[in-house]
């Protein structure tokens, strides 16, 4: 007689809508349309506009197969010097290793964007997400193109209906706010797996009225990004179409201090793609201290965040600090294994190299919450970094082995 299995399927997980979305910084319009691009008949084209040229940055992915629109994207941010007047979105197909034709397929997009819009076509930029190695379906593209330009709105939903066209395994939307003064901080995002990206996430769009300037963006973006999407763990697979983009009004006066109000928005961002995990049931926050360097702390950080035997534990519920504690140490950048601490959930595990003595019971009823701390301490010097990761679950496994089939 075998034994059976009771399967644990996670429920989804419900947020309130973010007080604000893209739409409520003055001057911006958005839509979300159906294009049927995606067999099942969601939303996936989406358009974002600007009434004045919006100062911009952005970081892509360094898969060395970037998508077509992250080719031209990257191109226009340079030819425009920071300027954006449009960002034009299709979920469902990555437009990635399509070769030349995916290019112009992409190019095609923002030329159809600038005739609808009246501005050059260097200051469009274009994303796509969605399965790769798939020519775009065109006729599909542009009507729906034409579609979203026809219904762009400045009201509310609009920026919930961008951020649906632009989703795909997404369990849940992701946005998140913040009020500055009379300043606003919006963003969306989608992504829940193929992330353990070397610059951002899957697709990220920040927009704001602060008045900073395109230059001053582009040299913030990388710490922001650093402590945000570029610290987020779920399957150590970076995506071939990570885009995160920084778009700014300049409508409200801002202190030099601007990027310290973008980084909240973008850690609850970069949170929500690890609650998400395809199938997730909770976020861990690694944090190292006391290693060599940042960089030290960071690379083992990393690699505790990308032990699958760490991620079942956290799933179950199980104060296992033999797997946490045995990846600390195969980790190269560590020079004093014998001096590490770890505190779970708050409770002390493992202390100066021994295991120390704690109710497992209470340590895996702790571990039960959405968001989990896992707290590392060496003795190698000052260095230090966090990084978020999902648990792993029976959910992973069928959402990704049904994904193109």
């Amino acid at each position: 007689m075998s034994d059976s299995l009771t399967v644990k399927i996670p429920a989804v997980p419900s947020f309130a809508p973010a007080e604000y979305t893209l739409t409520s910084v003055k001057g911006v319009r958005a839509a979300g349309v159906r294009a049927g691009i995606k067999a099942s008949g969601n939303p996936d084209v989406a358009l974002l506009v600007a009434d004045a040229p919006l100062a911009a940055a952005g970081i892509f992915t360094q898969n060395h197969f970037a998508a077509a629109p992250v080719v031209i994207s990257k191109a226009h941010l340079l030819r425009s010097h920071g300027l954006v007047r449009a960002v034009v979105v299709n979920s469902g197909n990555a437009n990635a290793c399509t070769g030349t034709q995916g290019e112009a397929d992409a190019r095609a997009m923002c030329e159809q964007v600038a005739a609808l819009v009246g501005y050059p076509v260097e200051q469009v930029l274009v994303c796509s997400t969605g399965v790769i190695g798939v020519k775009l379906p065109m006729d599909k593209v542009r009507a729906g193109i034409d579609l979203a330009f026809k219904e762009l709105s400045s009201d509310v939903e609009a920026g919930r209906r961008f951020l649906s066209a632009i989703m795909t395994t997404d369990a849940f939307a992701k946005e998140a706010c913040a009020k500055v003064g009379d300043a606003l901080v919006t963003g969306v995002c989608k992504g829940a797996g193929m992330i353990e990206p070397t610059m951002a996430t899957m697709l990220a769009f920040m927009v704001t009225d602060l008045d900073v300037r395109a230059e001053q963006m582009k040299r913030a973006l990388t710490s922001i990004a650093a402590s945000s999407f570029n610290a987020v763990h779920v399957d150590t697979h970076t995506s071939t179409n990570d885009t995160l983009l920084l778009l700014s009004t300049r409508a409200v006066k801002s202190a030099h201090d601007w990027a310290r109000h973008v980084e909240p928005v973008a850690r609850r961002l970069s949170w929500l793609i690890a609650r998400d995990g395809e199938g997730a049931t909770k976020v861990t926050t690694i944090q190292v201290t006391g290693a060599a360097t940042d960089e030290a702390a960071r690379a083992i950080a990393r690699r505790v965040a990308s032990s699958a035997l760490v991620r079942t534990a956290l799933y179950g519920n199980d104060p296992n600090w033999g797997r946490f504690t045995s990846q600390v140490g195969n980790a190269p950048e560590v020079r004093h294994a014998k001096d590490l601490s770890c505190v779970l959930q708050g409770i002390e595990v493992f202390r100066n190299g021994e295991p120390t003595a704690f109710d497992r019971a209470a340590a895996s009823r702790a571990m039960a919450s959405e968001d989990v701390k896992l707290e590392l301490v060496l003795k190698d010097g000052p260095g230090h970094a966090v990084v978020l990761t999902s648990d792993l679950g029976y959910r992973y496994v069928q959402v990704n082995a049904e994904y193109t089939t």
